[in-house]
């Protein structure tokens, strides 16, 4: 062998013996100072190469920002309405009616319900703008729908006339009434056609009969009919 590789096996052998030291070093620590020592002596290392600082996001630089109306009537008899609703990252609400601003809302919640109006006769088209004053940020909604009528629905009783006597104990009620309207004959709910028109048959009582017609339209608008029929046997 020669003097060169004499040197290098003296070399590895030395790295070797240091390893070993290391090695029972290590656990040596480990059994007299315990864990504790080590997690220290790692977060001191990696002190020694601190890593570039990151500013923690916020909701609003990560564009988590949203606005939801979970309760806004579909139909209704009065001007004025509720709109409910939730928001997320926003600060101002604006409430729109048919393209204009009716009302506007500051330092918003995460829920709202705000009265609006005055809405106009038949369809209405309502939405809300959210913004933020620290992010610059807008947001609107869908728009939705709104009829408002405050008119009570027609109801034209065809059949029987009021005062009618008759000797037969079951009766046929006919009539018409407007589009989307629910009728009720004594309580009991009757089919409207496309056109309007409804009837049914009424079990009579010996003597005197009041039947009650009640219309009932979508913006819960309610008119009531009543006709006298009077039932006598053969």
């Amino acid at each position: 062998m020669g003097r060169i590789e004499r040197v290098q096996e003296k070399k590895m052998k030395n790295t070797i013996f240091l390893y070993i030291v290391i090695l029972f070093v290590v656990i040596y620590l480990i059994f007299t100072f315990g864990i504790k020592l080590l997690l220290n002596t790692s977060s001191f290392i990696s002190g020694l190469f601190p890593q570039p600082s990151v500013k923690p996001s916020t909701k609003l630089e990560d564009g988590i920002n949203s606005v939801d109306v979970y309760s806004i009537p579909q139909a209704t008899n009065s001007a004025k309405i509720i709109v409910s609703g939730s928001t997320l990252n926003f600060d101002i609400l604006e409430f729109y009616i048919n393209g204009k601003k009716v009302k506007e809302k500051e330092s918003v919640a995460d829920t709202f319900s705000e009265e609006i109006g005055d809405l106009e006769k038949g369809n209405n088209e309502i939405y809300i703008k959210a913004k933020s004053k620290e992010s610059k940020t807008e947001k609107n909604t869908i728009i939705y729908k709104v009829f408002y009528k405050n008119e009570k629905p027609k109801i034209e009783i065809l059949e029987p006339t009021d005062n009618f006597t008759t000797n037969n104990q079951d009766i046929k009620v006919k009539g018409n009434t407007g589009k989307e309207t629910y009728i009720r004959v004594n309580d009991s709910p009757v089919v409207v056609d496309v056109n309007g028109n409804f009837e049914t048959s009424v079990r009579l009582k010996d003597g005197e009969n009041q039947i009650q017609i009640t219309a009932v339209d979508i913006a819960v608008n309610t008119e009531s009919k009543t006709v006298k029929v009077i039932y006598q046997k053969d």
